[in-house]
């Protein structure tokens, strides 16, 4: 019974990366380059004012972060820009569902994808991180990577959301600037989350990336790591995955199909 919907969501994972290994150059300079240039600005250039912060260096701090940026950016990106050319303009959505590929496994796919992608940007962050002196655990950091990509399979869905409600192009810059920037800037990439405001932490606390850092932070770093908050933080992160695939799913299918 399984057989079928993962072959075919598998069928448009695969379709996705043929596809991209011809766009290989530009995807490589926007979703790896991108992220890397910004570890070195921050990490080179705040690094000879800050010695350290939370009691590590500040390049072992800003690291983390930058894997979990990293990650957001290209699944996020993957899911809105990308998809939506795929439903809206190319309409490769209307052929895939002319065959027995049904709209979940269309959807999931798409996810699925969006978060592999997410991966190699956040496998390229990690190495250079690591070459530069910012992973003290690689260890740690080996073992946050599955950590973070059920994150990118979350970051992937809330872009399908901006998307199943998009009606051009010129709607994402809401979805970045008042989701995917504020992940950016407040949930801890560059600095402690208690150094804003108390209304700035609330609201950081209710995006995702903030779960994710806290994660994979302590991972990288080699800090004792708290089970009960790992469970926690992972749990809160999933939950709103699920419920943004099934927002998305519904938003899409009235879409196409009412």
């Amino acid at each position: 019974m399984l057989a079928a919907p993962i072959t075919s969501t598998l069928a448009v994972t695969w379709r996705q990366y043929v596809v991209w290994r011809k766009l290989l150059r530009s995807s490589i300079a926007t979703n790896v380059l991108n992220p890397i240039l910004f570890l070195f600005a921050f990490g080179f250039g705040l690094g000879r004012f800050i010695d350290s912060m939370q009691g590590v260096s500040y390049m072992a701090f800003v690291v983390p972060g930058m894997i979990g940026y990293a990650a957001m950016f290209a699944a996020s990106f993957e899911t809105t820009i990308g998809a939506f050319s795929r439903f809206y303009q190319q309409r490769n959505w209307d052929a895939v569902l002319s065959t027995p590929v049904k709209l979940r496994e269309l959807l999931f796919g798409e996810v699925l994808w969006a978060a592999l992608k997410a991966m190699i940007s956040a496998v390229c962050v990690l190495v250079v991180g690591w070459l530069w002196g910012g992973i003290p655990s690689l260890s740690g950091a080996l073992i946050a990577l599955p950590i973070v990509f059920v994150a990118a399979l979350g970051f992937a869905s809330y872009g399908l959301v901006a998307t199943s409600m998009a009606q051009g192009y010129e709607f994402f810059s809401y979805f970045f600037t008042f989701w995917v920037t504020p992940m950016f800037v407040f949930c801890g990439v560059f600095f402690e989350i208690d150094r804003f405001p108390i209304y700035i932490q609330a609201i950081s606390w209710v995006l995702p990336m903030t779960h994710l850092i806290a994660i994979i932070r302590p991972l990288t770093v080699g800090l004792p790591v708290d089970m009960a908050m790992m469970a926690f933080h992972l749990g809160y992160s999933v939950a709103l995955t699920i419920a943004a695939f099934a927002i998305a799913f519904l938003q899409i299918r009235r879409r196409m199909f009412d």
